[in-house]
């Protein structure tokens, strides 16, 4: 089982739900933005599922990831001559996936067209390749993830209505970075664990490097923390992780923060009041973030999406979000 970090109640309620659906062979659909973790919990889905089964195959795709002209014979497999360059028959993610888990990633950008084709698929269990008449039988846990709202989506005339029922049986939701405050420690040491080999050495996390990480809003959200991790760790100081090295604001001068045993001071307390602070203000301070690294990187969006370990595709809807909202965008 794959290990995952749940300190925040909404992480131990996700997991907790995520745990409780791996039980009924039923499709599920993870929603979540990019970067939250929505692939974990597919696969806590699956070990929990089949258990000591370790032959049982975790099949994933990422839809948005595969031309449309590609997704189809990727999904579907296709049969020796079916088109020019089919040199060989070749089974489709569908037919790998049986008797184990079927993870379509970004569900939400696929066609109209293709999404057609995938409910009947669901719908009658067999599917048949390109250029062949055979129907494979199908039996396998179907897990759908997407960083947009389907429902929205539904509305919009985007996606498919039938399909959107057919996948959401049990809708989980994967809550932000920004929204899980007990978890970004947890995590960051976690990550400190796992790229300890890359350096040679154990490192630790300055006092001020832990608030400055508790104080970010994490716009890339756990992917962007793995990021910073391993940057922090690259420079770090005779083992140690400063604040001024990860690459995120630091913490200002003016908190109050002193080393000692008073309890008006400890981080903890610090904690707490940035939670609260993050809790009233987090997704403005997300886009001024943004808007800010717009400036700083000249509107070169690619180095912005690097910056932040995220998608081009989702920096794009992090900016039309901030349209929608009235925030200024240099581009």
């Amino acid at each position: 089982m794959p290990t995952l970090i749940a300190e925040a109640s909404v992480s131990i309620k996700t997991f907790s739900l995520a745990k409780r659906v791996a039980s009924f062979n039923i499709p599920v659909l993870i929603q979540g933005e990019t970067g939250a973790g929505k692939e974990c919990v597919a696969k806590l889905i699956h070990s929990v599922a089949f258990g000591d089964e370790q032959n049982a195959p975790f099949i994933g795709i990422n839809c948005a990831a595969i031309p449309e002209t590609m997704l189809e014979s990727t999904l579907f497999g296709y049969e020796k001559g079916a088109f020019t360059g089919a040199v060989n028959s070749v089974p489709g993610k569908l037919e790998m996936a049986n008797n184990g888990t079927l993870l379509l990633d970004e569900i939400g950008d696929m066609t109209l067209a293709l999404q057609a084709k995938l409910l009947r698929v669901l719908q009658e269990h067999q599917v048949e390749r390109l250029g062949s008449n055979r129907a494979i039988k199908l039996n396998f846990r179907l897990i759908a993830c997407t960083n947009k709202n389907l429902e929205a989506e539904v509305a919009a005339g985007r996606f498919r209505e039938d399909l959107f029922y057919r996948i959401s049986v049990v809708p989980i939701n994967v809550p932000p970075l920004r929204e899980r405050i007990g978890d970004i420690l947890p995590l960051a040491e976690s990550f400190l664990e796992k790229y300890a080999k890359m350096v040679g050495k154990n490192i630790v996390l300055s006092e001020r490097a832990k608030i400055a990480l508790v104080k970010h809003t994490w716009p890339g959200n756990v992917r962007q923390l793995e990021n910073t991790i391993q940057r922090g760790m690259i420079l770090n100081q005779d083992g140690v992780i400063h604040a001024n090295v990860l690459g995120i604001p630091v913490v200002e001068e003016s908190t109050p923060y002193i080393e000692s045993s008073s309890e008006s001071h400890s981080p903890s307390i610090i904690i707490n009041d940035v939670t609260e602070n993050l809790t009233q203000h987090g997704r403005y301070a997300q886009y001024q973030y943004i808007a800010d690294l717009m400036r700083k990187f000249q509107g070169n969006k690619s180095k912005i999406a690097d910056f932040l370990g995220i998608t081009p595709r989702a920096l794009r809807y992090r900016l039309a979000s901030m349209r929608k909202h009235g925030i200024e965008v240099c581009s």
